[in-house]
């Protein structure tokens, strides 16, 4: 079967037919349904890495918001980098995981149940996000509180003005800032996470990643577009790019990976976020129980593992 820019509507078709044979009365309806999610599992068996970028992009896919709400208590949100202004892209704040007090940073590409892309500019971090990172990173760093940041941006603000102020320069910074800072970092990575705007908040001690996310230097539209001229060879530049969840997770990039429910993490959000969570809890603990020298030098030795792969 050909998986193209129609794969979530054959899902979406496929869910409807199965609301309806529940509403069919009189008829043992057990076995129609049983094949009909079986027929999903074989669309989703072996999807391709384009699908997965779709799936990594999907309106209804859980954001940052819905993790912080889920996973954390007590969220205090922390406003402003104190150089420019307040990018709405990067959300901060302290927070409580049961009873450790941490400090919680992420990528927001929308808020909660609202489609308000344009106000956050897609997740995508101009400096100020950045400062704004750096800020809440040294402030967790000084009271000593474990760092869990949220991924799930298509790359750095792309407008002139960001580049005037120093993009890649506070890139460079907020990775610079990590790789040295001595309090445990814990990565999820959660949705779309392209070039350096992802590298900001994507480097830490335990990397958590979801199966159908999708992890690269660029874009796969943006890849074919240098390489061929266009972004009609995005399916071919996804299989090149091998960002997915499973690819990074098999290369040892990432330290966990989180399964998505059959058609992506949209048909159960609750059931992701809730073994992300767990999963969260594990290393956090696990990395409190360390010393911290030997955690900023497993930092360091992992960079230099990460280098071949750069």
């Amino acid at each position: 079967m050909k998986r193209d820019d129609r794969f979530d509507e054959i899902d979406s078709a496929l869910k409807e037919l199965q609301k309806s044979i529940s509403r069919l009365e009189e008829v043992d309806t057990e076995e129609i349904t049983r094949k009909v999610e079986q027929f999903r599992e074989e669309i989703y068996s072996g999807i391709s890495r384009w699908s997965s970028v779709e799936l990594a992009r999907h309106v209804e896919r859980p954001v940052f918001d819905d993790y912080i709400k889920a996973v954390f208590t007590d969220f205090l949100e922390i406003h402003g980098d104190r150089i420019y202004e307040d990018d709405a892209a990067v959300k901060g704040g302290f927070a409580f995981l049961d009873d450790i007090p941490v400090m919680v940073i992420g990528h927001m590409k929308r808020s909660g149940n609202h489609k308000d892309y344009v106000k956050h500019h897609y997740g995508m971090a101009s400096p100020s996000g950045h400062y704004k990172a750096m800020r809440l990173l040294r402030m967790a760093e000084k009271f000593k509180r474990p760092v869990i940041t949220f991924v799930d941006t298509p790359g750095a603000y792309p407008l002139p003005e960001a580049e005037y102020k120093g993009q890649a320069f506070s890139i460079a910074q907020c990775i610079s800032v990590i790789a040295c800072l001595r309090t445990p970092v814990v990565v999820c990575i959660i949705g779309e996470a392209g070039s350096g705007g992802a590298l900001a908040l994507g480097f830490g001690d335990r990397i958590i990643m979801l199966e159908n996310a999708f992890y690269s230097s660029i874009s796969p539209e943006g890849y074919s577009s240098i390489i061929y001229g266009d972004a009609a060879n995005k399916e071919i530049a996804a299989d090149t790019l091998r960002g997915t969840g499973r690819d990074l997770y098999k290369e040892g990039i990432v330290d966990c990976l989180i399964q998505e429910p059959t058609g992506g993490a949209h048909n159960d959000p609750e059931m992701v976020v809730e073994e992300t969570s767990r999963m969260i809890r594990k290393y956090v603990r696990e990395l409190l129980g360390q010393d911290i020298d030997k955690i900023v030098k497993d930092r360091a030795a992992t960079i230099e593992r990460m280098v071949p792969h750069i």
